[in-house]
């Protein structure tokens, strides 16, 4: 890598002297931010129709950080040495409550991304070698963490599956009918193609950033198009098409729990949970 000292492209700092190892494709990056910024409103309309509130506003904070990101990588075409211009089958079904899913593995995201902003933000504003390795090992940690929580959330996932095959009438038979239909099951597809996705690009981040800023992977544009622009893109679009509120039938946003007698799974009478929507709710009480 040419000297850290390089502020700008000249005859003693030639592009692939820099951090990047080569200036960012400007046409590529222009399509990214177009794709990103339709994928924002996809999911503001989406997200208003079926009143998805959560899910909204967490696909709008993905897609517009992805906006940003794809702008910084477009100034930095003419100097890439300026990195710093940058629950339906049933409550009694999971081992743990489907709350705790929830709470551990957004815990999880918060503590990863944050390892890999604050690294991102310390090798753009490094001075010196040392300092950039430092945010580089910060990335790295934070993507490690990332890929880790990615299994645990995939095992939990499968475990999951397999209880739901095998204790077929523990399902809430309310939603029996949602449960059947395509759109619920794209929706369930549409998550797993999210998932493999953002593993993919996880992967290929903590391949591409172990090597160090030398690393040949980590200085070609075109695996970084193939394997995070458009990981991520497919990720993004796969839940604009088969959207939590097309797949729910509109109940996304409308599940409330109630105690009811779940003698059934667990062979004594003990009170349990179960899942019904909200306005069921009200015609019961």
């Amino acid at each position: 890598m040419a000297d850290i000292q390089c502020k700008q492209i000249g005859p003693h700092c030639p592009a692939d002297g820099s951090p990047l190892g080569y200036a960012p494709n400007v046409a590529a990056s222009v399509i990214f931010v177009i794709i990103f910024n339709l994928s924002s409103i996809c999911h503001l309309v989406q997200g208003w129709k079926y009143k998805t509130w959560s899910f909204m506003i967490a696909m709008l904070l993905g897609s517009s950080s992805e906006v940003v990101g794809y702008i910084g990588r477009i100034l930095m075409h003419n100097n890439p040495y300026r990195l710093s211009t940058m629950l339906v089958y049933g409550e009694g079904i999971p081992r743990v409550k489907p709350v705790w899913y929830t709470r551990f593995f957004i815990n999880c995201d918060i503590i990863s991304l944050t390892l890999q902003g604050a690294g991102g933000g310390v090798a753009s504003s490094a001075t010196k070698h040392s300092t950039m390795e430092l945010g580089n090992h910060l990335m790295l940690v934070g993507l490690i963490f990332q890929i880790v929580s990615l299994i645990f959330f995939a095992l939990a996932c499968i475990d999951f599956a397999l209880r739901v095959r095998k204790y077929q009438s523990w399902k809430n038979p309310a939603y029996k009918k949602l449960r059947a239909s395509m759109r619920f099951r794209g929706f369930l597809w549409a998550l797993v193609v999210s998932f493999m996705t953002i593993f993919t690009r996880c992967v290929y981040r903590v391949v591409e950033l172990g090597g160090g800023w030398n690393n040949r992977l980590m200085r070609e544009e075109t695996p970084f198009i193939i394997l995070e622009s458009c990981m991520i893109t497919i990720a993004v679009f796969a839940l604009i098409i088969f959207h939590p509120g097309f797949g729910f039938q509109n109940k996304f946003n409308n599940l409330e729990y109630e105690s009811v007698s779940t003698i059934e799974q667990v062979g004594a009478s003990k009170e349990g949970t179960s899942l019904m929507t909200v306005e069921q709710y009200q015609r019961s009480t």
